[in-house]
């Protein structure tokens, strides 16, 4: 997603500024993370519905048939619990040597002939969201949620440029970072621990929306906002440390501070 929709973003804030200017970045910016949030929501959605028996104890019938080597293969467990947890599931090695016959007078100890092999185990309790819920449609909308996100992405790196181009890689680093943050912030503290990752979900993506309305308040004096054009708010300037008015970028130069052309040398 990174390779391509954050380009779309980036792509998207250009076409818009052609024709709004500022005020069309922010609106793309908002309009695309509004959507991120809603997308978000849907995902969580998907499966609220469904019975969520996580933190029960799990369980698995005494014998197990998989396929190993193209061939079907019948395991007996001495135990039937504790073997795999509630809606999950489990890689079991399978033993270089196994007993034939257990149990009888011609028991013996013989390869079984799968040495290095593995079988998964997999919770089988058909109300668990993992064997009933709708994988197509949660990937579906998993797509669609992180296509808003890197397009996000692209839009805010359309605007960072302007809000200081001294400081422009401060700024950017400082944007960059706080998604880093937010993300251990919706991991840790909105999706919550032993929660339901679905609800969690919901509650990130009504953040999201509902934090995204501060762009509203984005205004920039030379520029305009969302709300106003250039000079709506007459002398307003919500910059209250300013930078030195001859400050400039690493990408630009005082061409009045060049020397002057020195005089061609004779041969």
């Amino acid at each position: 997603m990174n390779l391509f929709a954050r380009s779309w973003g980036g792509m998207l804030s250009d076409a818009v500024n052609k024709k709004w200017g500022m005020r069309g970045r922010i609106w793309a910016m908002w309009i695309t993370q509004t959507f991120e949030g809603f997308m978000c929501i849907v995902l969580g959605l998907v499966t609220i519905g469904y019975p969520n028996p996580w933190g029960q104890a799990a369980t698995i019938p005494g014998t197990f048939t998989a396929t190993v080597m193209r061939q079907d293969v019948t395991w007996t467990f001495n135990h039937s619990a504790a073997i795999v947890k509630s809606c999950g599931s489990n890689e079991i090695p399978t033993p270089d040597f196994g007993y034939v016959n257990y149990g009888t007078a011609d028991e013996a100890l013989s390869p079984v002939g799968f040495e290095g092999s593995f079988i998964m185990i997999r919770d089988p309790n058909p109300a668990c969201i993992h064997n009933s819920a709708p994988i197509f449609v949660t990937m579906v909308c998993m797509i669609l949620f992180s296509i808003f996100v890197q397009m996000a992405e692209g839009l805010h790196f359309g605007i960072v440029p302007y809000v200081s181009r001294p400081a422009l890689g401060v700024v950017s680093g400082m944007v960059g970072a706080g998604g880093n943050f937010g993300g251990v912030m919706g991991s840790r503290f909105i999706v919550g621990p032993g929660a339901p990752v679905d609800q969690g979900f919901i509650y990130l993506g009504i953040i999201i929306i509902t934090l995204s309305l501060s762009m509203f308040g984005l205004y920039f004096p030379e520029h305009g906002g969302m709300l106003f054009p250039k000079g709506g708010l007459g002398s307003y300037d919500p910059q209250l440390i300013k930078p030195p008015a001859d400050l400039r970028g690493a990408d630009q130069l005082k061409y009045a501070d060049a020397p002057a052309k020195p005089k061609e040398l004779s041969a």
